[in-house]
């Protein structure tokens, strides 16, 4: 095992109001005419706040905590006969307490070049595999920035090749991975967070080429009727690490895995059933199978008025249970999602999570609603109640927060 090279990353903020500052000039800068130059763009800057409930059980003294966040997207296309761009997406945070979350990630820097029946894009990108609302388990391409936010799905960008061939029987694409991102972790002021310190700046690999090992992917997709099907290996890097004691904290150990997933969605009406499942494999972990599966109903124009419901029902298993690396092996979510369809596309969906082995309960709350064509308000909650038994839940039981966010768009 060596120590691995650090993801890059603003390790040390100036003053506030020096990076507020730099982050208004950020999103300014595109707008300098871009236009003129066959630059497209969009963006947004947000504002955001998070007040804690509970003193902590680590060394952060605050239960207030701000922060300014942008990212913008620029693509600038190309006359070569076929359909080609380059695509550009920056973002940056500054956060008023944490220097890790103070951070600065390209998420995207990549050419797309497009024919009738392939694609090619090669650069950093993102890309998503799922259907489930709770937990997507065969996700696995991007590394999670897991000091966006516990709610937060947002993921750094992945160096890699992804060569896609469409047909009429379906889609494969074939991804090469050179290059590997670290998971992001809250600093010793930040909040939310665990109650001991992540040693990022010595990380461990299996592989001895570290973070230059370099992986593979391959997914199939199709639709068959009602049904939307994704079958998918990986075999490389684990983004989600395992922890081993060091010096200066828990040292993040990034092993060797190979996973086989499927994704399944079938949209019946106002059915949507769902099914997610892997198997992994390694010689760090025990080979095991990991599932989420459930539905959403939906009502549709309640009491004749323009509110729709959705029920949302899903079950997570991990055949590790107490001995998975993750806190949901034997849980179930039971959601509600509301959407008034009026001019401000005002949304909420609330949840909970609920332990079937009674060691814990987690409640969740987001809800979003347009001020004006350009501004957006957005609130999240996040509560867990009853998580003694649990070592996962335990260590962050004392992080509940409530947050509000106010973004605009250009």
């Amino acid at each position: 095992m060596t120590v691995g090279n650090r993801h890059i990353m603003v390790q040390t903020a100036p003053r506030l109001f020096s990076l507020i500052t730099l982050v208004v000039a950020w999103t300014l800068m595109p707008m300098a005419g871009l236009h003129a130059s066959g630059i497209e763009y969009r963006g947004n800057i947000s504002l955001q706040a998070q007040g804690f409930m509970q003193s902590p059980q680590h060394t952060a003294d605050h239960t207030i905590n701000t922060s300014l966040s942008s990212e913008i997207e620029l693509y600038r296309g190309f006359d070569t006969g076929y359909n080609s761009g380059l695509i550009f997406t920056p973002f940056l945070r500054v956060d008023q307490n944490d220097d890790e979350r103070t951070h600065a990630d390209i998420r995207e820097l990549y050419y797309l070049m497009a024919g009738d029946t392939w694609e090619v894009r090669a650069g950093i990108s993102r890309i998503f595999w799922g259907v489930a609302e709770s937990r997507n388990v065969v996700d696995i391409i991007n590394q999670t920035d897991q000091i966006e936010g516990v709610l937060s799905d947002a993921k750094l960008g992945q160096p890699m090749i992804n060569v896609t061939s469409v047909r009429d029987w379906g889609n494969v694409d074939v991804f090469i991975l050179p290059g590997f991102r670290e998971r992001t972790f809250a600093g010793d002021e930040g909040r939310p967070r665990l109650p001991f310190t992540i040693d990022t700046d010595n990380a461990l690999y299996e592989s001895s080429d570290e973070d230059q090992h370099v992986d593979f992917a391959l997914r199939y997709s199709t639709v068959v009727d009602v049904l939307d099907i994704g079958v998918s290996v990986f075999d490389g890097t684990s983004r989600e690490p395992l922890f081993v004691p060091g010096p200066a904290g828990l040292q993040p150990l990034y092993y060797q895995v190979t996973q086989v997933g499927i994704d399944i969605q079938a949209t019946l009406e106002s059915w949507l059933l769902k099914l997610e499942s892997v198997h992994r494999s390694g010689n760090l972990i025990t080979d095991h199978a990991e599932l989420v599966t459930g539905f959403e109903y939906s009502f549709y124009g309640v009491n004749e008025s323009n509110l729709d419901i959705g029920v949302v029902a899903e079950y997570l298993w991990d055949e590790r249970k107490r001995d998975a690396t993750q806190t949901f092996q034997n849980d179930m979510l039971i959601g509600l999602r509301f959407a008034l369809n009026d001019e401000q596309s005002t949304e909420a969906l609330i949840g909970a999570v609920v332990d079937l082995d009674g060691q814990g309960n987690t409640f969740t709350a987001e809800a979003s609603r347009r001020i004006n064509d350009r501004v957006t308000f957005s609130a999240e909650l996040f509560i867990q109640e009853d998580t003694d038994n649990d070592g996962i839940a335990t260590a962050f039981g004392k992080e509940d927060f409530a947050q509000i966010e106010l973004s605009y768009f250009f």
